[in-house]
């Protein structure tokens, strides 16, 4: 199930549960001594059930003996007298009561007032943050550009940004170069060759990452299908690099789905020709791809180029469509094998939707605004 969310500047599609657990955590200081009177109220509740476990007995029949009936009283008897029950209990009602509260604030403000305290809060968090990094710096980054003006990586001002944020890190971007490729199919080609050569470099090939693809344009379009690829292969059983060029997550600044439309598009806004050959390759690249691998979409809410309705469309999938469905060969012949019966048994990955306004179809404009979802996402953290 998909909400909507507004936030300044942003609409977001976000699953519930994303929601749900970002605003749990940003209460945390708010909700934690409530958390806790109603955790202990919910044992205190626990232990009296048990306790009225214990003395409530069947009856015994009318048939039953007093002599039975004598014993099942001894059994209670016995019970009620239980000393570690009675201490359990009292001690639950000590931990429920206000003056447990009171307690609780009156330490976690003593605490406050710690320099040992504070500087081994201090050491726990800085080992925590560093463990975050560690995980994040397992990951390959690789941006791929939008190549059909022909320009290259560094000029593409997403691919400087990110560069330079994480930079900050010590995390690397690759970005392998496409300008000059003649199709769409070519662009995937070559992301797939550049992305072996530099797992390759790492050690020998010992040091394969799994990894974490941004892309724009379409670029962003040559991710996806490259994610699709390497899921379809992998799912197949014939992918030799399974292990080691497995994707982790996708992020997407205005992806081209629906790519024939795009470049329809492309040809009216900016006046753009494409020769025949890139044109007959785009009507053969699947409209909307099937991927397993959770990805977050920036899109333009007036791009002219690639349409905010075919991002919300292929982000609806992943919640209408939780596992592929096995529908006829219609959806094949369309070019939409995101409900493909060729990929019965798998099943999609999270997918949201980040609306942007006011920048058309040059969404890697707003990252800088977008950045906190970027580490979010990735589990980045701060500097």
């Amino acid at each position: 199930m998909l909400s909507f969310e507004t936030v300044p500047s942003f609409r977001a599609v976000l699953p519930s549960s994303s929601r749900s657990s970002s605003s749990s955590s940003s209460s945390f200081s708010f909700c934690g001594g409530a958390s806790r009177l109603r955790r202990h109220h919910h044992q205190n509740d626990t232990i009296t059930r048990r306790r009225k476990n214990h003395r409530v007995r069947v009856k015994a029949s009318s048939s039953s003996s007093e002599e039975e009936e004598e014993q099942e009283e001894g059994e209670e008897g016995e019970e009620r007298d239980d000393p570690s029950l009675e201490k359990e209990f009292e001690e639950r009602r000590k931990q429920s009561n206000r003056d447990s509260a009171v307690d609780w604030i009156s330490t976690w403000k003593t605490n406050q007032n710690d320099p040992e305290f504070l500087a081994k809060q201090d050491i726990e968090r800085q080992e925590r943050r560093d463990k975050i990094l560690e995980t994040a710096r397992s990951f390959e980054y690789v941006f791929v550009h939008d190549f059909i003006s022909g320009s290259k990586p560094n000029d593409a001002f997403a691919h400087m940004f990110l560069k330079d944020e994480l930079g900050k890190l010590q995390i690397d971007v690759f970005a392998p170069d496409l300008s000059g490729v003649e199709s769409i199919s070519e662009g995937v080609e070559v992301l797939a060759k550049a992305i072996e050569e530099r797992q390759t470099e790492r050690n020998g090939g010992r040091e394969k990452r799994p990894l974490r693809l941004i892309g724009t344009s379409v670029g962003a379009l040559c991710c996806v299908l490259y994610a699709s690829k390497c899921d379809k292969e992998t799912f197949e059983g014939t992918n030799s690099n399974a292990n080691g060029s497995e994707v982790d997550k996708l992020f997407l600044l205005g992806p081209c789905f629906n790519v024939e439309k795009c470049l329809f598009n492309y040809r009216a806004t900016f006046n753009v020709t494409f020769t025949d050959s890139f044109i007959e390759d785009a009507k053969k690249i699947d409209k909307f791809p099937f991927v397993t691998c959770p990805t977050y979409i920036v899109s333009g809410a007036d791009d002219t180029i690639s349409s905010l309705e075919d991002a919300v469309h292929w982000t609806r999938q992943a919640s209408t469509l939780l596992r592929a469905t096995n529908e006829g060969d219609e959806d094949t012949k369309k070019m939409n094998t995101s409900s493909a019966k060729a990929n019965k048994g798998r099943e999609a990955g999270e997918r949201r939707l980040l609306e942007v306004s006011g920048v058309g179809h040059r969404v890697e404009s707003a990252l800088p605004h977008a950045l906190p979802r970027f580490k979010e996402f990735f589990n980045l953290p701060n500097v």
